[in-house]
């Protein structure tokens, strides 16, 4: 194990860890009262006998790990690598490819997909790591022997991980479907920022709200999103959900109205409650053909209906998946399924990601088509 607390000895192992055709990666970070990751430390591996350990508080510049991220050549095992690649993309500003999430490809080899690297290790390899270590403070220095420890095994195993998974793969056909679906790992969109604009659809409550009230709660959403950035604070700490739904279906429109909001907090000063006054006349000036379309409410038998494709096309999936021994959580949510059902009721042609891809070839050929 290979501590770097320097740029130039960042620099150094760089330009060793592009020679190599894996690299296993993790981190370690501190995440409560900010609204990005503080990370803590950046492990790699090449396999059992070669680790290091990046201390990301003392190299602030971690730039140079930016070339390994993108190299085509050097494939990046990761266990479920969005949160993890996401981080070091902001700690870098390189977007990463080549990735192999092991998350993913034991839904792809008969295991979960929704499974710990812990118990993915202990099923896989027979190796049981202690996980002690878990909540701890990985920005206070000197770091003990057991977190070097803790942060060493969680890369160590993860090339040997990833042969063993492969081979446990159902045919070749099954290792091409998981590599098309890694392959949607190297889209730069899943390690950016959220558009602001679309975060009112992650608001609690926003589902039972009119077109205008949409329109109003879009716009104090985007608002929070980048207050919250501004700030390098959660999103609860600048305004809560419930406040946003409330704001959005009173709409109002001074200072005095703003008070009575329940749960608006005290002494919040006068720019940001203008602020927010401002995204509320926004959304409640914005013309009605361009508020957000409401929830759509099916009668009853519009509801049974859907219901009943649902159940068809997830007992489809799972028809499909147990004769490839793929997990159907990879094929998709209920609410995907749902969501898929829905369309298919609506047109002829579609477009879904059930209906594109190796999740097509996947239904099509577990149903013998």
């Amino acid at each position: 194990m290979e501590m770097i607390t320097s740029v130039s000895g960042l620099e150094q192992a760089s330009q060793e860890w592009l020679g190599s055709p894996v690299l296993a990666l993790d981190t370690e970070f501190f995440w409560e009262r900010t609204f990005y990751p503080i990370l803590g430390v950046v492990q790699v591996a090449t396999g059992k006998d070669r680790c290091w350990l990046v201390d990301a508080v003392q190299v602030r510049d971690l730039s140079a790990l930016g070339p390994v991220l993108a190299a085509r050549g050097v494939t990046k095992i990761l266990h479920d690598a969005v949160q993890d690649l996401g981080i070091l993309k902001r700690a870098t500003g390189t977007a990463p490819c080549a990735i192999f999430d092991t998350r993913l490809a034991a839904g792809f080899a008969g295991l979960s997909s929704t499974c710990s690297l812990q118990s993915l290790l202990l099923d896989v390899l027979g190796i049981e790591l202690a996980k002690v270590e878990t909540r701890s403070d990985w920005l206070r220095r000197p770091l003990r022997p057991a977190q070097l420890r803790y942060a060493a095994d969680d890369v160590v195993h993860l090339p040997e991980l990833r042969e063993r998974l492969l081979a446990r793969c159902d045919s070749d056909r099954v290792r091409d479907w998981l590599q098309a679906e890694q392959t949607r790992l190297n889209d730069p969109a899943n390690y950016d920022d959220r558009e602001p604009r679309e975060m009112y659809r992650r608001v609690k409550g926003h589902a039972r709200l009119s077109a205008r009230q949409l329109a109003i709660l879009r716009e104090v959403a985007a608002w929070r999103e980048l207050e919250a950035r501004r700030r390098d604070w959660p999103r609860g700490h600048v305004l809560d959900d419930d406040v946003l739904i409330a704001l959005a279906c009173h709409a109002p429109p001074n200072r005095n109205a703003l008070g009575s909001i329940a749960g608006w907090p005290e002494r919040l000063p006068a720019d940001v409650a203008d602020a927010v006054l401002a995204a509320v006349a926004c959304g409640t000036d914005l013309p009605a053909e361009a508020c957000p379309a409401p929830a759509k409410r099916m009668g009853p038998s519009a509801g049974r209906a859907l219901k009943a494709r649902t159940e068809r096309l997830l007992e489809q999936v799972r028809r499909a998946c147990a004769v490839f021994k793929i997990d159907p959580a990879l094929v998709g949510s209920r609410a995907d399924i749902e969501n898929c059902a829905q369309q298919e009721a609506q047109s002829a042609t579609p477009d879904h990601q059930l209906t594109r891809g190796w999740r097509k070839e996947l239904l099509a050929e577990g149903s013998g088509v």
